[in-house]
């Protein structure tokens, strides 16, 4: 049905309904497989969750409670510089070189290079539970991304299917003081990075599938790019004039139809074990109780890729105007999904694929 009846009657009884359809993936979208021809740096126990590079080519890596560092992006030489009693998400470089960490449930750690640490903890008279990302300008301030005022980052799933929009975005100075919420009632915001200028900020919002701009002189903000395929994590200036998008789950018609279905939800919720209920995943398991495989046609022992995502690797490039210029898929059945992070230095793109534990690496990101 089309009519403006039947879109009011949508509007009626489906409230909180997204009013975009899933985008088709065709055009700059379309499924490849250039994540699986990226080069693998590094398989990790405690999968990866976001990695920085200093300028001498220093590499930082988040994963499990620890945040590790090599030397190199060849060296392999990995060594721990700092641990916490929570999980470390995301990280970033302060131009005087402290290590800016987001901790679950704690808050924003500054690390400073002889170990001390100092910590941002609460922000507009409310805790910092879920910090998802973090960037420092050139002038010191540092902006952080709190995906949620209930859930911790570990929970995003439960976020998503309860609804939540208690996000925020928070600027605080360099030294953590004055913390101001710049924006408030975001849904699952999960990344932030500087456009190449500095002028604006660029960040993401995942249950809304989209990114937003953020004029850093006027305060306004306006959506980049709305109705993505897929739920949007970290960002980062590719130095062109474009950004890179991390991806880290896909959208299907059978989770838009549980989304809509409160009473459902509420009982799948109550009554299965969270890694079983329909929402996306970081890593298909494989196991016959995993919602989706309906839609999969095995043959000669694979599945077929273009099959509905239980898991999915994909990472865009998109423009100053939000349009999608580049894409790399890792398509159903690979084994590049879960992609957290994606970050450009020096001609290379450093992927984190959280779902499989791995940090990638592909040369000459340009078009």
């Amino acid at each position: 049905m089309s009519s403006p009846l039947s879109r009011i009657l949508r509007d009626l009884f489906f409230p909180n309904r997204e009013q975009h359809p899933i985008p088709v993936m065709d055009g700059q979208l379309s499924p490849n497989d250039a994540l699986e021809r990226c080069t693998t740096l590094g398989t990790f126990d405690d999968p990866p969750d976001d990695v920085a590079i200093g300028p001498s080519g220093a590499l930082w890596l988040s994963a499990g409670t620890a945040v590790a560092r090599a030397s190199s992006p060849a060296a392999n030489d990995w060594q721990t510089v700092c641990r916490f009693d929570q999980p470390a998400g995301g990280i970033g470089l302060h131009p005087d070189g402290r290590l800016l960490v987001c901790v679950a449930g704690q808050g924003l750690a500054a690390v400073s290079t002889d170990g001390t640490t100092h910590w941002l903890k609460a922000a507009g008279g409310a805790p910092i539970i879920c910090a998802t990302a973090v960037a420092a300008t050139a002038d010191g301030s540092i902006y952080i991304t709190d995906g949620s005022a209930t859930t911790l980052p570990q929970d995003w799933s439960r976020d998503l299917l309860l609804r939540n929009a208690t996000g925020r975005l928070i600027r605080c100075d360099a030294d953590l003081a004055n913390p101001v919420v710049l924006q408030g009632g975001l849904a699952y915001p999960n990344g932030c990075a500087l456009s190449d200028d500095g002028t604006a900020l660029l960040y993401s919002e995942s249950w809304a599938h989209r990114v937003h701009r953020l004029d850093r002189a006027s305060g306004r903000s306006n959506v980049l790019v709305r109705n993505l395929p897929g739920f949007p994590s970290r960002l980062a200036a590719a130095g062109d004039g474009t950004a890179w998008l991390a991806i880290f789950g896909m959208r299907t018609h059978l989770l838009e139809l549980v989304l809509d279905d409160a009473p459902f939800r509420q009982q799948m919720m109550a009554t299965i074990e969270p890694r079983h209920w329909i929402a996306p995943s970081l890593r298909a398991t494989g196991s016959y109780l995993e919602p989706l495989q309906g839609g999969g046609i095995k043959k000669l022992g694979i599945v077929k890729p273009w099959a509905p995502p239980r898991s999915y690797g994909l990472v865009v490039r998109i423009d100053s105007s939000g349009d999608i210029v580049e894409s790399l898929h890792s398509r159903v059945g690979g084994s590049c999904h879960g992609v957290t992070a994606a970050r450009p230095a020096g001609g290379r793109l450093y992927i984190v694929s959280k779902g499989h534990g791995k940090l990638l690496v592909r040369a000459e990101t340009g078009g």
